[in-house]
């Protein structure tokens, strides 16, 4: 009887650990999708952002993923929701300052418009 019980709780263990180290693989994955699409979005939109590094996923109540970093290597944060199958701009900013718009009407353009715009330079 003793037997069974630890069978079952390593059993248990392995099954919860599984778990756990999928969702932290999910979490790393989606910061190598999505992370260049929120770059390309950040330099193609704001003036004077040169580096970007993300520092965590977070998924909400609802299941929507957010993912944050900062840019420049300073207390510059944002937060990058992602509402649909990818990154298109839902972006904030939380930190002390927000980065000046590129354009002057202060315009911004999604990544799929700005992806569009490269291939027709490309052509």
């Amino acid at each position: 009887m003793k037997k069974n019980r630890i069978i079952i709780v390593v059993i248990l263990l392995i099954l919860i650990s599984g778990y756990f180290l999928k969702k932290e693989w999910d979490k790393k994955k989606l910061i190598e999708t999505e992370g260049p699409r929120i770059e390309k979005y950040l330099k193609y939109n704001f003036k004077d952002i040169e580096t970007v590094q993300f520092t965590k996923v977070i998924i909400n109540p609802t299941g929507v993923p957010h993912i944050k970093g900062y840019f420049n290597n300073e207390e510059n944060t944002f937060d990058a929701g992602i509402y649909s199958e990818h990154f298109e701009g839902a972006l904030d900013f939380t930190g002390f300052i927000t980065p000046k718009h590129q354009f002057d009407d202060e315009t911004e353009k999604n990544v799929s418009e700005i992806e569009e715009e490269e291939a027709q330079k490309n052509k």
